[in-house]
This record gives structure tokens, C-alpha cells and sequence, in this order.
């Protein structure tokens, strides 16, 4: 397999890390790998979707592009920052000590798999932060200081996800914080760069892929369960429980699909948002993991066990997403309302 070819498979989740040594790869392969970039998609459709809502809103102007192209990098150097520090703190906090954890047992720890020592991973989320830090800079001589208050939080997040005396994924906000990233934060901010302003539609227009967003750091808690509780991590699903939690889950699949019905329906976004309800299949499958036991053992041809409900979270919510984005293109295109 090519270097692209691997770089595809890491991307896009399927590249199976028992099959070579991390030390063996490519330079590009390892950052892949240690940023965790298989969920980078998260942040590119927010990020799309502010664009695509400013379009919408003032139209297509040819100086879009480069402030677009460099809120995109910030958040994705955000996002890579957010992870490696978070690797970093587990390790240093005791979560991720063992190569019997959850986190190296479906993608290789960039410390533990011997990638990098701690200092270096630190290292290189300081200097992820500090290219999302000069491109904020930018944004805040375009903009104004308000620009800031968008970077400060992101940062205070990035900072207390994993970090701090008590980091917020270890009490329960975990969830809660990554719906405010990925929505009013991301999709809100990316609007604000781009116009100067932030109506209250375009908050409102973020929900549905905030939750679905949200959904998927659910269904990797659900499958951390029993490696979180003895160590007292405390996300939402180790303090509710895997049944009421699986409920939980599936009412915030419920409140996607029904915020983009309420969004077409109020005339706040164009018919097109109703290709999102093209993903009910995976959604359907969704439903029918979650209504059966995780399996003992690893099933045949699965490629990151021990994750099982976060595979189908993710695909659902790369569906969705996908849906989501392409609505907003042909509202752009040709905006019909009801």
C-alpha cells in the first residue's frame, strides 16, 4: 500500500494500525495517526457550514476565499492542538497508562506507541496552537477584538477538555462543551470572520450538526464505560448508564433530524436542508446497535475494536453531515423556500 493509499485509510478510519509499526511509517502517516485526523471531518463541515450560511447570506464575493481557506486551517489546527494535548494530559492524569486502555487499543498513543515522549507531543501541540494563535491574529485586525472572545473560548475548552484539576470530560461536561465547539462556536465563529456579524439564525442553524456531532463523542463514551469508571472518569454515560444513555443518545439522534425539519419549516433554511433526511438508513442502523449488548469478543473484520457503538455513531454522523453540507450547497445554488 502507497503512502496515499495509507493516508486514505488512516483519513478515512479504516486503516488497520496492527499492520506495521508506527515507527515504520511515513512522517505524514505518524501526524495522521497522533492527531487523530479520522475525525478531523467534524470540524472541515462546520467550518463548511458557516461558509456555506454567510453565502446564503450575503452571496458569493471573491474575497471569501482566503479568510475561508484560514479559518478552515485555524479550526483544523485547533482540532489536532485540542487532541494531542488531550493525549497528553490522559497520560499525565493516569488515564491513558496502559496499552490495555481504550485510547491505544484502537489507534496507536503517540507516547505510548513509542511515536514521540511526552514532551514531544506537548511540544507539538504548542506549535498547532500557536499557527491557530497567528491566524486568530489576522482575524482580530480584520475584525475587531470580538474575534477573540470566539478564540479565547475555543482555547479555554481546548485548555479544561482533558487539562486542569478537573478537567470537564471528567465531570460530566464533556458533551455538552463539544455541542457548543462544533456549533455556536465553529459554525458561529466562521460566520463572524467571514461577515462581521452573527445573526441569531445562524446559531440556531448550527443545532442540527452540533448534536449530531455530539452523538458520536456519546457513542465513544458508552463504549469507554467500563474503562472510565474505575479510573472515576465521569462522562455522561458513566453517570447515567449504558441503558439510559443509549436512550439519550437516540433522542439527540431524533432532535437532528427534527431541528432540520423546523429549520425548513420556519423558513430559516431552504428546502435542500431536507436531503439530511437521506441519512435515516444509517440512523436506522444506529438504532438497531444500540437496542443490542455490545459484543464479548471482537466480531470479524473489525478494524478499531474495541470500538463498536462510536462506528456506528461516526458513520451516521459523516452521513448527516455530508447531507447537511450539500443541502446548504444547493440553497446556495438555487435557495427555494417553503
Amino acid at each position: 500500500m502507497g503512502r496515499l493509499g495509507t493516508w486514505y485509510k488512516i483519513l478515512n478510519g479504516t486503516y488497520d494500525t496492527n499492520s506495521e509499526p508506527v515507527q515504520n511509517l511515513d512522517l505524514v502517516s505518524r501526524w495522521l495517526i497522533a492527531t487523530r485526523s479520522v475525525v478531523f471531518v467534524m470540524t472541515v463541515n462546520s467550518v463548511i457550514i458557516g461558509g456555506l450560511l454567510y453565502l446564503l447570506y450575503a452571496g458569493f464575493r471573491l474575497g471569501f476565499l482566503l479568510p475561508f481557506f484560514l479559518v478552515l486551517v485555524g479550526l483544523v489546527t485547533a482540532h489536532a492542538a485540542s487532541n494531542l494535548f488531550n493525549d497528553y494530559w490522559d497520560a499525565k492524569h493516569g488515564i491513558d497508562t496502559s496499552q490495555d486502555y481504550f485510547r491505544p487499543a484502537y489507534m496507536p498513543h503517540p507516547t505510548l506507541s513509542g511515536m514521540m515522549s511526552p514532551r514531544g507531543l506537548f511540544s507539538l501541540g504548542f506549535v498547532h496552537l500557536l499557527l491557530m494563535i497567528t491566524i486568530t491574529a489576522y482575524f482580530v485586525e480584520v475584525r475587531g477584538p470580538l474575534v477573540l472572545v470566539f478564540a479565547g473560548l475555543g482555547v479555554l475548552f481546548l485548555t479544561l477538555y482533558a487539562g486542569g484539576p478537573a478537567p470537564l470530560k471528567r465531570v460530566g461536561l464533556g458533551e455538552p462543551t463539544v455541542f457548543v465547539v462544533w456549533g455556536p462556536l465553529m459554525v458561529g465563529g466562521t460566520f463572524f470572520v467571514l461577515s462581521g456579524t452573527l445573526p441569531l439564525w445562524v446559531i440556531v442553524a448550527s443545532i442540527p450538526y452540533a448534536v449530531s456531532v455530539t452523538t458520536v463523542l456519546f457513542g465513544k463514551h458508552i463504549d469507554k464505560i467500563d474503562y472510565d469508571t474505575p479510573l472515576g472518569v465521569k462522562t455522561v454515560p458513566v453517570l447515567l448508564g449504558e441503558r439510559t444513555t443509549k436512550t439519550v443518545l437516540k433522542a439527540l439522534i431524533v432532535i437532528a433530524y427534527a431541528s432540520v425539519v423546523g429549520l425548513v419549516a420556519t423558513r430559516y433554511l431552504p428546502v435542500w436542508s431536507l436531503l439530511s433526511l437521506l441519512a435515516l438508513p444509517r440512523a436506522n442502523q444506529l438504532f438497531r446497535a444500540l437496542s443490542e449488548p455490545r459484543p464479548r469478543e471482537r466480531p470479524p473484520g473489525a478494524v478499531m475494536w474495541p470500538i463498536w457503538y462510536l462506528g456506528f455513531v461516526f458513520n451516521h454522523n459523516r452521513r448527516f453531515g455530508a447531507l447537511y453540507v450539500l443541502g446548504l450547497i444547493l440553497s446556495v445554488l438555487l435557495p427555494i423556500y417553503i
